[in-house]
Parts: C-alpha cells; sequence; structure tokens
C-alpha cells in the first residue's frame, strides 16, 4: 500500500512538472503579456520541505540557532526525502561511529586531546580496515562510487546518508562525513574545493596544514590538486579553490547543496535564486553557487526571450522594446563576467575522470 501511495504521488508530482516544464517551452506569440519570471514549482508536492530547510539554515546563518554541520547536512538531504527522515536516527549513527573511534583511539594509546591524533584516526576510519576485538567491532575501508559520481541519474548519490548505508561514496559525499565526525570527536578539519572536487584539509598540533584526499584514501599534497591542470593563477588570487572553508562559507556551500538538490527535483526559480543570494552573502567566492546563479539567469532569459521570439537578427531592437527583458539580459551576462574574472575554467568530464584515475 506504501509503494503504491509512493507511487502515486511520484506520478503526481511528474505531471504537475510537466506541465511547468511545457509553459516554459512553448513559444508565446502574444507578447502583449510576457511573463519574466520563470514559473515557480513551490506548489509541487514536497517542494515545501526546501522552503523548510532554507528557513532553518538561514536561522543558523544569521546567528539564530547554533551551527551543527550534522544538522545542516540532515537538513539538505531530508529535504530531498520530503522531511521523511529522523533525525534522531541520523544522530543516533554518527554517535555510534564517534563512540567507535573513541574507544579506538584508546585501544591504540593516542592523545585524545591532540588535533593530529583526532584527525589521524578519522584519516584510519576511511581509508583502513578498523577492528576492536574486545567489543567485536570492526569497520572496513570505504570505497569510492564510480557509478554516477556526480549525481545525474541520481541525486542522492551526492548524500552522505547513502555514504553511510553502502560504505561507499565520491568526493561530495565523503568529506561531509569526514566533518560530521569530526565535529562528533572534537576535531577541528575543514572543506577545501577544487574543480569539480572537495577535500578535506586540516592542521597538526605545530600548525601544519594537510589535506586528507577521500576519494583515494590518501594524505596529499598541494601539488597532487593543482595536477589537474584546470586551476588558473586567477582562481588561486581570488581564493575561490584550495582554501580551508569557515562556518559561514560551509553554510554557503550548504546552501549551494539545497538549491542545486531543489533544481534537480524540481525546477529552476525564484526559490533557487533567492537560496543562491543568500549562498553569495555568506561566501562571494562561492564559485559553485555563482554557477547556478548563471544557469538560473541563463533559462531565465531564455524564457523570456522564447515569449518575445527573440534572435541573432532582431535581439537590439528586442531588448530596446522590452526594458525588463535588457535588464535580465544584462545580469545574465554580469554573472558570466564575474565567473570568467574570479579564474573559472570549465574542467570537462573526461578530464576529470583522467585525474580521478
Amino acid at each position: 500500500n506504501q509503494y503504491q501511495k509512493d507511487l502515486q504521488e511520484s506520478q503526481n508530482r511528474q505531471q504537475q512538472l510537466e506541465e511547468i516544464y511545457r509553459e516554459i517551452s512553448q513559444p508565446n506569440n502574444s507578447h502583449t503579456n510576457v511573463r519574466y519570471d520563470l514559473p515557480s514549482c513551490g506548489s509541487v508536492q514536497g517542494a515545501s520541505a526546501y522552503y523548510s530547510a532554507f528557513s532553518e539554515i538561514s536561522k543558523i546563518a544569521d546567528g539564530q540557532k547554533g551551527f551543527s554541520i550534522k544538522e545542516a547536512i540532515f537538513l539538505v538531504e531530508n529535504a530531498f526525502y520530503e522531511n521523511q527522515g529522523q533525525f534522531e536516527s541520523f544522530n543516533k549513527v554518527i554517535k555510534q561511529i564517534g563512540q567507535f573511534l573513541t574507544w579506538k583511539m584508546e585501544e591504540l594509546n593516542y592523545d585524545p586531546n591532540s588535533n593530529l591524533a583526532k584527525n589521524l584516526i578519522l584519516y584510519q576510519f576511511f581509508a583502513d580496515t578498523l577492528e576492536i576485538k574486545s567489543k567485536n567491532l570492526i569497520h572496513y575501508p570505504f570505497k569510492y562510487d564510480f557509478e554516477d559520481y556526480m549525481g545525474h541519474e541520481d541525486w542522492t548519490k551526492m548524500f552522505v546518508e547513502k555514504a553511510l548505508a553502502t560504505n561507499a561514496g565520491q568526493c561530495h559525499s565523503l568529506p561531509l562525513l569526514y566533518l560530521i565526525l569530526a565535529e562528533e570527536i572534537g576535531a577541528k578539519a575543514q572543506l577545501a574545493y577544487s574543480p569539480n572536487h572537495s577535500y578535506i584539509k586540516f592542521q597538526d598540533n605545530y600548525e601544519k596544514w594537510h589535506n586528507v584526499e577521500l576519494t583515494n584514501g590518501m594524505m596529499t599534497t598541494d601539488a597532487f590538486v593543482l595536477q589537474s591542470g584546470f586551476i588558473k593563477a586567477e582562481a588561486l588570487q581570488n581564493k575561490i579553490y584550495m582554501q580551508s572553508l569557515n562556518h559561514r562559507q560551509l553554510l554557503s556551500h550548504m546552501l549551494f547543496d539545497l538549491a542545486k538538490g531543489y533544481a534537480k527535483k524540481y525546477c529552476y526559480d525564484s526559490f533557487v535564486e533567492q537560496v543562491i543570494n543568500k549562498a553569495l552573502e555568506l561566501d562571494s567566492n562561492n564559485i559553485n553557487a555563482h554557477m547556478v546563479k548563471s544557469d538560473y539567469l541563463t533559462l531565465k532569459f531564455r524564457y523570456i526571450e522564447n515569449q518575445l521570439g527573440i534572435n541573432e537578427q532582431n535581439y537590439r531592437d528586442k531588448l530596446m522594446q522590452y526594458p525588463k527583458a535588457r535588464k535580465i539580459f544584462l545580469a545574465r551576462n554580469q554573472q558570466y563576467a564575474i565567473i570568467d574574472n574570479m579564474g573559472y575554467e570549465d574542467m570537462p568530464a573526461e578530464a576529470y575522470e583522467k585525474w580521478l584515475g
């Protein structure tokens, strides 16, 4: 009965989305009633879960409630599941792993006050087989999930929840799980970006930085990160890559994930713009958020372009006739310029796969 109910709800949602997509794609021969905003998916079943998640994360960002990477990630992922998950269950699993790590540190006689020791046990948890024979407990290393690792077909491939359930993940889910567990055992570690990628940075007891590459379970150098060949000097100067993110920047990352998940499941609409603007308010160098804003403005102008019949031959005249359309056209181009000036360079999928290999 539950399966039939879920199937019916999914079919209803799909039908609603198809009507919205049809409205976006159909040309409008009458220019008297031009719509300048993309149709909203807010009324589609389940979309309200994203609105509530955005509200809660905004409270964290605005200092109305305490910061917790565990709670923020749960809010983002649970929105995709339409708030059907229970935080208590997720929290229980994290606490069990935290207890396992504490026991293993005691067995290995690691200094419980050393940030290096705490990050070392986390690294071992992801990269090695850890066993506590006295308690009959064992954990095997995480594997890299090469199947649909960018979440094109299944967005849940990006989720921490999926990594926990399968003991396999990729460069999005594994670093986030690392940060959750670091928070649980009191370790200090931070997220960092490289093109199409994220990894972990932490400082040892002498404040020297180390990189943890969870895709291959290795400690790596900055030179390894630069090997991709897609990090330009301008990108380093503008600090969009290889920087350790603070709490505000990490929340900006969470909001990017929220907007991207909403767009994947529903559509690009004004809610996506609202979430991304908040993400950029928290971190103006968030290149991923800038990319989503670029996608949104591109689709928005394409929608207007389709209604007005704008083409290469008449676009100058049309834009002079319709000031609102011209304003959106300029905003789109300005967003393109921002991304170019930040030093972003597109890394093709085949180049990333080669680097990943």
